[in-house]
């Protein structure tokens, strides 16, 4: 099982995501990105090294250290603006 470190613009922008529901659903989406954070999409072009994880219409934006056992949240938000 990996670590999860979360950014603090990640924090921030985990507080402004409002329904209960979508909370519960990225709660779960992180344990799982803990289990195994492979299961998440890898990224390309300038987010090359970077997966994205989906949650509905939001996306959790990561990178893994293995040698570390640490999964480093960066981003997570709708899916509109995360890749900004």
């Amino acid at each position: 099982m990996f670590k999860l470190k979360i950014t603090s613009q990640a924090k921030s922008q985990l507080k402004q995501i409002s329904k209960k529901h979508h909370q519960l659903a990225i709660s779960s989406a992180l344990d799982e990105i803990k289990e195994n954070p492979f299961v998440g999409k890898p990224l390309s072009r300038e987010l090359t090294g970077r997966f994205s994880y989906k949650v509905g219409v939001y996306r959790i934006i990561y990178i893994i250290n293995k040698r570390d056992g640490i999964v480093n949240i960066l981003f997570a938000g709708h899916r509109a603006t995360v890749y900004d």
